[in-house]
């Protein structure tokens, strides 16, 4: 994510604009977010490990200052 981040906002057109950043380990989303270079909108978060995990997440997408896209599934699965 590092390498793939620095390469894409070396551009300026790239760089001008939000960067949704997506992934399933949140190791390598806070990797992106560690080299934004502005606004970045996570996606997503969800309640599947937990609230503990979730809450933690949330807090060091809000250290970077980055939206987030907040999921509707717990531990049991989709809400309905």
């Amino acid at each position: 994510m590092t390498k793939f981040m620095r390469l894409a906002l070396s551009d300026p057109q790239i760089a001008s604009v939000p960067i949704m950043i997506d992934s399933s380990k949140f190791d390598v989303i806070e990797a992106g977010l560690q080299n934004s270079q502005g606004k970045a909108i996570v996606n997503s978060i969800s309640l599947k490990e937990g609230e503990a995990d979730f809450i933690e997440k949330a807090e060091k997408i809000l250290q970077y200052g980055a939206a987030v896209v907040v999921m509707a599934f717990d531990e049991t699965g989709q809400a309905t």
